[in-house]
């Protein structure tokens, strides 16, 4: 996923480039501009886009590219990862190849094949081919099995198919397929209508069904861990969690808002780095902290609000460890209930999760900067 927000990011950055930025990390290079050529020297992967992009020395390692036109003339050991608008391959490529455009010329591929384009000119495969287009111009061997999605099939004289060769077209009448490219008992000619409709009865998924005593150990068990993580801090850190209580209790409602503001900006902050090309390579710090903030504030979110229906009805708080335990339990045990309500269940949810959010972030961030850390009583 990192490998593709980056080059999403270097391909929103470039027109706004007055120069080519490059950033090498290890031996991966990343560069965006309005002119790309990469010459060396010899790298592992390369992220490259731009308005045009040329690959004119050997990649090591597997290249990933997006420009309006996108020429590999140099060999690339691994796999080619290619958009634009022309794309054309004409080192030979180690492994896959997955392709999309609307003019795409593809050389020798010694793995598998997978273009999307309106007219495509493909040479030697090495593994099996799919290829959707309006124009399909086979020029070189398949060594494994070939679909094609096409209006118009055409074949040159180099073109063989060795496994089976089967073509979705307009109009079947149209398609004839030499004996030389692949023998009658391996060719399979159908409406194109019937792969449109083979990909949504065979590929839609089928949703699942699980019995219910699935369901319900599932939510028994992430309540006993809720309880379980907020019994470890809880013992760990008894006199921060008292103050933490305290203050969701005495502020609830500047707690929440608190916790609106600082996951606001942690998950913007993600958003914000990926505009960048450096700060996109700590997007999944930031994603993580972000999940990890909304999980600490889950966990005590839902210890407050059992704490908080446990003194509502005139009960001590008690002074065992595991009785607080019960009272986490409790809290998450109707916190998983709540998300059973529609919309509303939902909302209330996320308020908890606020709600913990801000109480944490008033003891990190500054002093009173969001919220003044309540002192803890006796």
């Amino acid at each position: 996923m990192l490998r593709t927000m980056t080059l999403i990011a270097c391909l929103l950055a470039a027109p706004a480039l007055a120069q080519n930025a490059v950033l090498t990390i290890a031996n991966d290079r990343y560069e965006a501009g309005a002119s790309v050529r990469f010459d060396g020297p010899r790298v592992s992967d390369v992220f490259l886009a731009g308005n045009r992009i040329t690959v004119a020395a050997p990649v090591a390692g597997s290249a990933h590219l997006a420009a309006r036109r996108v020429a590999v003339d140099a060999p690339v050991t691994g796999d080619v990862f290619a958009a634009g608008f022309g794309v054309t391959i004409a080192g030979s490529v180690g492994g896959d190849a997955s392709v999309t455009g609307y003019e795409v010329t593809v050389g020798p591929v010694t793995g598998n094949l997978r273009v999307a384009a309106a007219e495509v000119t493909t040479g030697s495969v090495g593994g099996y081919a799919v290829i959707t287009g309006a124009e399909v111009a086979l020029t070189g061997a398949i060594a494994g099995d070939a679909v094609l999605v096409a209006d118009t099939v055409s074949f040159g004289p180099e073109a063989r198919v060795a496994g089976a060769l089967t073509i979705y077209a307009a109009d079947p009448a149209l398609i004839v397929v030499p004996e030389t490219v692949a023998p009658a008992d391996r060719v399979r000619i159908e409406q194109r209508a019937q792969y449109y409709g083979m990909e949504q009865s065979e590929q839609k998924p089928r949703p699942q069904t699980f019995p219910v005593w699935q369901m319900v150990i599932g939510f028994l068990f992430s309540v006993l861990m809720t309880g379980v993580l907020a019994s470890v801090v809880i013992a760990v850190a008894p006199v921060a969690v008292q103050s933490w209580r305290q203050l969701a209790l005495a502020q609830p409602g500047r707690a929440t808002w608190s916790g609106f503001l600082v996951l606001s900006a942690l998950a913007g902050s993600g958003f914000v780095l990926t505009m960048t090309l450096v700060g996109v390579i700590l997007l999944p710090v930031m994603l993580t902290v972000t999940w990890l903030a909304a999980l600490a504030g889950y966990v005590l979110g839902s210890y407050l609000l059992g704490v908080g229906i446990w003194l509502a009805v005139g009960r001590p708080m008690p002074d065992v460890l595991w009785g607080k335990f019960l009272l986490a339990c409790l809290g998450a045990l109707l916190t998983g209930l709540a998300w059973l309500v529609p919309v509303v269940g939902w909302i209330f949810v996320l308020g908890l999760i606020l709600l913990g959010v801000g109480t944490l972030a008033a003891f990190v961030l500054p002093d009173r900067l969001l919220l003044r850390p309540a002192t803890p009583q006796a």
